[in-house]
């Protein structure tokens, strides 16, 4: 049995971005997850690093962050790897990983208590 699954807990980096998409007339976001590690260096000073994440939300989902995703809240976020490939104008291939999300739970604010799951997971 094979494995995708990613889970983090982190902080919206921006407001959530709603599109429409036409062809299949549901909603999409794309959004950056930040997480951050602490650990300590060779020297032994504590250092953090800040890991950006690409997140992708599609559906009523889309919508729901739309209303309440706003950058500095903390998320849970639960989904699967996805990497596209693709060519740009001067024929070079390109590749980008991102998150499909499936499940997300706002961590903060009132948004909390509106924490939602998706069951069923959709592409468009």
């Amino acid at each position: 049995m094979d494995v995708n699954k990613v889970i983090l807990i982190g902080r919206a980096t921006d407001n959530a971005d709603v599109k429409h998409i036409e062809s299949s007339d549901s909603s999409v976001v794309n959004f950056i997850l930040a997480t951050n590690r602490r650990y300590k260096n060779k020297e032994g000073n504590e250092v953090e690093e800040a890991e950006y994440h690409r997140c992708v939300v599609y559906g009523q989902s889309a919508d729901i962050l739309g209303k309440y995703m706003t950058k500095g809240k903390r998320m849970y976020v639960e989904g699967r790897l996805r990497t596209r490939k693709w060519e740009d104008s001067a024929w070079v291939t390109k590749y980008s990983t991102e998150i499909v999300v499936s499940q997300f739970i706002f961590l903060e604010s009132k948004a909390s208590e509106k924490a939602y799951t998706q069951t069923e997971e959709t592409e468009y």
